[in-house]
This record gives structure tokens, sequence and C-alpha cells, in this order.
């Protein structure tokens, strides 16, 4: 059964349910209401007739016409003695004998229904001089009532009836338009599933605001996202065979010229092995660079510290000027003796050096690596450089993965493609932003953020 029969036939046994529950009350409400009123009708009634002194009247009853005027159709009045026995009786209706007399000593209501109708009584007791000595009781039927009662229930069961096929047609159709993006949704993932093709749903024009067409444009929004990312897998695995391909080949052909030559030229040999093994360095780079892009999951925060960042700032500075050779100048303000964040800081570290490492390579000036608290729990890393700089066309593709502005320095230089990629994706598990803002021919600077505090 689908969901949207499921849904439709619940809907209809909710608004039964509802009728069932409010067409018994206005049922039960209509009986008790008009009952009432014949019950005090009928009180009002005892009360006149105990006031005409019927003990010491006899004749009311021996002349009916003294009682006609208060006997009406489908009535019965009864004077009845302290054996349960009929003294006097009139009545319009002979149904209301069937039902026994009773002698009672306080006034009571009886209420009888049968297949005849509903049957009201009021009994009274009688005194005289202080002793009860009868009981008056005025019987009606009321026939009217049930009748009424009978074409209520009619309507009642008519309305039922109507406001369940409205309830069947209406919710099919209402049914329909909620579930006809559901439709396309499910039909646009079966055709994925056969064609292995993304492809978005349709979104109207004047589209309502409601869940539905949320939920339409989430789903386009995932495509897309997923669109993305599969191409990007795609280009990745084609870069990465690009990248993993240089290396083997050149391992491939020293191999080879090994085997055919080397074992007779002591020059060529050193030449084969050396070029091996700096392959065979850049083949163990580019597979760990790899392996840290695969770790896309954020730390939870009882996983991440709290360290000093200046630190390790200065020591990572230090160790780059030695194996460098250059001059890298750390720019902290003098009153800032401590920087205290939580995070990662082996990886913190590597951001740094990707960073400080990309602008020795493409500068020959002065490096600056800057660190400032900045507004909020907020801190800011700069490293500036005044080297070769960044075309503005480059500027977005540089945290691709594999990306290079011109390959054949990078390849000089020994880049895998991979640094700036990592860099992003450590601020990204840092919860931080970074930006690099670069004109040809005057240098580039990365800007860092990151919060102090796990968020």
């Amino acid at each position: 059964m689908s969901l949207r029969v499921k849904i439709t036939l619940w809907v209809c046994a909710g608004i039964m349910l509802i009728l069932f529950f409010s067409f018994t009350f206005v049922y039960y409400m209509f009986i008790r209401v008009t009952t009432k009123g014949e019950i005090d009708l009928l009180k009002e009634k005892t009360k006149a007739m105990i006031l005409k002194d019927l003990p010491k009247h006899p004749e009311y009853w021996q002349n009916n016409s003294q009682l006609d005027e208060l006997l009406i159709p489908q009535e019965m009045i009864r004077y009845i003695g302290p054996d349960s026995k009929v003294i006097y009786q009139i009545y319009s209706d002979p149904k209301l004998l069937r039902y026994q007399p009773m002698y009672v000593n306080k006034e009571t209501i009886l209420t009888e229904t049968d297949s005849d109708g509903i049957f009201i009584f009021v009994q009274s007791p009688i005194f005289e001089e202080g002793h009860q000595v009868a009981t008056l009781e005025i019987g009606r039927n009321l026939r009217r009532l049930g009748e009424y009662s009978q074409t209520l229930t009619s309507i009642l069961l008519f309305t039922s009836i109507g406001a369940l096929l409205a309830a069947l047609l209406g919710g099919y159709f209402y049914t329909n338009v909620i579930f006809h993006p559901l439709q396309q949704l499910i039909s646009a993932m079966q055709n994925i599933e056969k064609s292995g093709s993304f492809q978005h749903i349709k979104v109207p024009a004047k589209r309502p605001n409601d869940e539905l067409t949320m939920l339409t444009m989430t789903f386009n929004r995932m495509i897309d996202r997923l669109q993305e990312m599969f191409d990007k897998q795609e280009q990745f695995l084609a870069d990465a065979s690009h990248e993993l391909r240089t290396p083997l080949t050149i391992i491939n052909s020293y191999a080879n010229l090994l085997r055919r030559w080397a074992f007779r030229d002591d020059q060529l040999r050193e030449e084969a092995l050396e070029a091996i093994s700096s392959e065979s360095a850049q083949l163990q780079i580019l597979t760990q660079n790899l392996l840290t892009m695969t770790d896309t999951k954020r730390e939870d925060c009882d996983q991440l510290e709290s360290f000093d960042l200046l630190p390790i700032v200065q020591a990572t500075a230090a160790s780059l000027r030695v194996t460098s050779g250059r001059d890298i100048e750390v720019d902290v303000m003098p009153e800032m003796t401590e920087l205290y964040i939580t995070g990662n800081p082996p990886q913190i570290k590597q951001l740094l050096v990707i960073l400080l490492d990309n602008a020795l390579k493409y500068s020959q000036r002065l490096v600056v690596l800057k660190v400032r608290e900045d507004s909020g729990d907020r801190i800011r890393i700069e490293v500036i450089d005044q080297g070769i700089g960044v075309a503005e066309k480059d500027l977005p593709h540089l945290f691709n993965r594999f990306y290079r502005t011109d390959k054949a320095r990078n390849r000089k230089h020994g880049g895998t493609g991979l640094g700036l990629s990592i860099a992003h994706h450590i601020v990204e598990k840092h919860a931080g932003t970074i930006e690099l803002q670069s004109r040809l021919g005057e240098g580039t600077t990365a800007l860092i953020q990151l919060p102090k505090s796990c968020q």
C-alpha cells in the first residue's frame, strides 16, 4: 500500500472518528434537552393537579371533563393507591398502560425506551392532613421525539457518508498535489540509479514557500554538490594518475637502464640510483599528502588541546631559516608574550610549513610571518612574500588539488600540487578561514583566521 493511500485512509478514519463523536454528542444533547423540556412540563402539570386537592374531589375522575383540559394526546394520568393499584386513570394513548403503576413517597422521574418510542413518567406523592394517601403519575409518549430522533439519525448518517466520500475524493486529489514533488523526486532518483547521471527536479517559477518546495530545492542542491564532488573525484583520480605516472615512468626507465647498461658504467649506475631514490621520495611525499587529503573528519573538541601558538611559530620559522638559508621575519606584538589557542599542534605546524615553504620557493626577498589577535575570539596569521605573485585568473583555483600555475616550475621546485589544498583542509578542520591575496609580480599574502577556542 502506497504512502498516499495510507495518508488518505488515515485522514478519512480521523474525520469519521471526529464525526462519530461529534454526531453522538449532538444526538445525545438533542434527546437530553428535548426530554428534559418535556419532563419540566410534566412536573408543572403535576404541581397544578396537586393544587386541585384531588383526595377531596373524586368527581374529577368520574367526570373526565374536569381533567380534559389537562390531558393532551399521547398522555396518561393515574391516581395510585398505597397498594400500588390504580384507583383512577385517564389516558389518550393506551401504550402507556403497559407500564406497571408504582406507589412512591417522593417525586420520581422515569424514562423508558422501546421500539414504540420514548416514554417519560413523573410520579409525585399526594398528602392529606400531613399523611400520604396516594401517588399521582403522569406519563407521556414522546412519539414525535422518536420520529425526530430517527430523522436526525438519518441526516447524521447521510452527512457522515457524504463527508466520508468528500474526504476520500479530496484526500486523494490533495495527496496527489502534495506527493507530486515526491513522485518527481522518486523518478529522478530512479533515473539516476539507471543512467548513472545526475538530474534536477524542475521548480516552478512561482513556487510556494512550503516544505515540499524546500525539499525539492534541497534535493537540487544535493545533486549539485554530488555532481561537484563526482567531478572533483574524477579530476582527482586523473590528476593523481598523472602525478603518479611521471615518477613511476622515471623509476621504470632507470630500472631498465640499470638492467641493461649500469653494470658496465659506474657513473650511469650512480645517476640511475639517484634518480630512483629521488623519485621514490617524491612518490612517498605524494602518497602521504593524498592520505592527508582523505582525512575529512573534523576532530571533536575533546580531541583537541590548548597550546601556546607563539613557540610553534618561532620554532617553525627558525627551522626553515636553517633548511633554506633564507631570512624569515616573525612579526609579533611586543606585549604579546603568549597566545593560547585550541587545536592540533602538529597540523598547525604543518600549515605554517606549507605556507612558508611556498613563500620561500617563489620569492627571493624577505618573507614575513605576522601573528595578531583579531577582533572577537579569533587570531590572524599572515605569511607575506614579495615574490613573483599569482595571476588573478589563477587565484580561485589555487586550493584545488594538483593545480599548478606553472607545471614546469613546480616540478623543478619539487612540488606535488597538494600543499595549498592540505593547508585549506587543515584550516577548515579548525573551523577557520584562509584567503590568498596576490598580484602578479608584486608578491602574495596568505591570510588565515582561526578561532582561539573550539567551536
